[in-house]
């Protein structure tokens, strides 16, 4: 995309039609030389942490500021968060931040920026919900008194250059906002994360009136949401889940347990309308889901009568098929309220044989094998299972590839750009914008980092700045280097071999025996093997006191390539190998 070796196929009626709306555009705008940039930050290499800086002269505003949760190949590892180190170098240029709704993985790396930037005044605007929700989580940070600016659908504001008017969309979750940012350079449409469902659970549609509109004034740029883009047809309703939701829990026998995203407002609503028609009392436990419905519950986008609600500290003195549980852990991890009934440690809600459980929610790429260890331990107690691959209890809050392209066709963007996924959802979403007449030399396909100009409408490409990733391990905020993180899956993948050898300082001659000990690596019980390891040492430690003056330091590389020779011959393993050298 954006090449200028191929064409792609406009038709001309909608040409002639954007060029109509550029001119008219061109002619409310006065010219000017002054460049916008638009710079993401995170949010192109996968799902999660996503980010995006525009910048006009000489101010900078920030829509969203998301994180991405660890896999497999993060050992350690509790958050991931996108490098926003060139905001940091430009902080005292920043007007605002722009939230377009409460999920993770657009309001998770907040309270991490707000700490480094140094700019607790900074104000953040975003829906009720939104602010609800980040507030909670900035208070865990002994953040306080953040500088909130509620925005509501249609309502309009200027920040220095930059005028924003917001418009509603459709997702998983309550209150979510898109956005249409007028500059002197151009114009941007940012949908946010959106789907077109047309019977949403509370009546609140995407707003096709004001896309269209922004459309007849002229679009430059759309930056829309690609998690979807590889997904045939149309994402299915919200309510088609509540429905199924009813039936299961109806038709249960004993208890059922429902985990779910605690920031899936819309989900969570429909498994307390279950209960009720069911006359089951709801518990809810998890402390993120607590604190999210209770959020949700005071600010009104939770409808739950106060006597339905039960604490789950009670819900052991509750006949087992008059309570449904609500909770953490769809995603398999570890330490979460489902993981812990499976694995029987949780304090106040043990899963025993006949009980139903619902893992409402798809696993995010990566999580997968935790998910299924999770579904295997529950089926060993007896537990009876529904996950999205046995009935249909979860529906993904974004658009597949049809919704993709009427958002499209409705917004006549003259240039668009493809956010929020991994690479092969951004190539998707450019081939449908190609598919229904942008231009393919307008298509941008970008990495995290790089920088598209607007000049006058037009966009061309500028000087990427500083990107990548910060990982958060405990109270450390990017100390894990790439360096660590394959120490740490070298440890976990094929362990760690301890080398102590002792020399006399004078001479480098070895004193005494060598020891070796071996953690986590094959062939860590063959006294055979052990014996030729000491051997190796002893022999490399001799053969440096007789050929030349000590250096511990090429004597430390010729013991790792030795011992790590013999471990590959022998076991096919190539573990860490840590030597000690302590001269006496």
């Amino acid at each position: 995309m954006n090449s200028d070796s191929k064409q792609g196929r406009t038709p001309r009626d909608r040409s002639s039609r954007n060029a109509d709306r550029r001119n008219r555009s061109n002619n409310k705008a006065q010219e000017t030389s002054k460049p916008l940039k638009i710079i993401p930050l995170g949010g192109l290499d996968g799902i999660g942490k996503n980010m995006t800086s525009l910048e006009y002269n000489g101010q900078m505003i920030i829509v969203d500021a998301g994180l991405m949760f660890p896999d497999d190949d993060h050992p350690g590892v509790d958050l991931i968060l996108p490098d926003y180190s060139y905001l940091v170098e430009n902080a005292q240029r920043l007007k605002a931040i722009i939230i377009t709704h409460g999920h993770e993985d657009h309001t998770g790396a907040l309270p991490y920026l707000l700490k480094d930037l140094g700019r607790l005044d900074l104000p953040i605007y975003g829906s009720k919900l939104t602010l609800g929700l980040i507030e909670g989580k900035l208070a865990e940070h002994r953040i306080k008194n953040p500088p909130f600016r509620e925005v509501k659908a249609s309502e309009q504001l200027t920040i220095g250059d930059f005028k924003v008017e917001f418009f509603s969309v459709n997702h998983s979750i309550p209150a979510a906002l898109g956005l249409f940012i007028r500059t002197p350079a151009g114009s941007v449409l940012h949908t946010g994360d959106f789907k077109l469902d047309q019977t949403p659970i509370d009546g609140v549609f995407t707003d096709y009136q004001s896309i269209t509109r922004f459309a007849e004034s002229g679009i430059d740029l759309m930056l829309s949401d690609s998690t979807n883009a590889v997904n045939r047809g149309f994402t299915q309703s919200e309510a088609e889940v509540g429905k199924v939701l009813q039936s299961i829990v109806k038709n249960a026998e004993k208890r059922v347990i429902v985990a779910a995203f605690s920031s899936h407002i819309h989900r969570i609503q429909q498994v307390c309308d279950a209960a009720i028609a069911a006359g089951r009392k709801i518990a809810v436990t998890g402390r993120s889901m607590l604190t999210n419905t209770q959020i949700a519950q005071e600010l009104g986008y939770l409808r739950v009568p106060a006597d339905s609600i039960i604490d789950a500290y009670n819900a052991k003195d509750i006949p087992r098929n008059d309570i449904v549980i609500l909770c953490t852990g769809s995603q398999g991890e570890p330490l979460s309220a489902l993981a812990r009934m499976a694995n029987g440690e949780h304090r106040t809600v043990p899963i025993e044989p006949g009980d139903t459980v619902i893992i409402s929610a798809s696993p995010v790429p990566g999580n997968e094998k935790a998910v299924t260890r999770v579904i295997n331990a529950l089926s060993k107690i007896g537990a009876e299972v529904y996950d999205k691959q046995r009935d249909l209890v979860h529906v993904s809050g974004h658009a597949s590839a049809e919704e993709l392209k009427l958002m499209m066709v409705m917004a006549h963007p003259r240039g668009f750009m493809p956010v929020h996924g991994e690479t092969r959802h951004l190539r998707a979403h450019a081939k449908l914008a190609e598919d229904v007449g942008v231009s393919r030399k307008s298509i941008y396909v970008l990495e995290n980092g790089d920088c598209l100009l607007m000049e006058n409408g037009k966009l061309r490409r500028g000087e990427p700045v500083e990107s990548g990733i910060i990982y958060v391990d405990g109270l450390s905020v990017g100390d894990i280097s790439a360096v660590v993180l394959k120490d740490r899956q070298t440890l976990a993948s094929d362990g760690v071999v301890t080398v102590v050898c002792q020399v006399r300082s004078k001479d480098g001659r070895p004193v005494g025996r060598p020891e070796v000990i071996m953690r986590g690596v094959a062939g860590s019980e063959d006294s055979e093997l052990l014996a030729d390891l000491v051997s190796i040492v002893e022999k490399t430690a001799a053969s440096f006191a007789k050929d030349q003056h000590l250096n511990t330091n090429q004597l430390k590389r010729a013991l790792r390539e030795r011992i790590l020779g013999l471990l590959w011959e022998r076991a096919h393993r190539r573990p860490m190998v840590i030597p000690l050298i302590l001269e006496v």
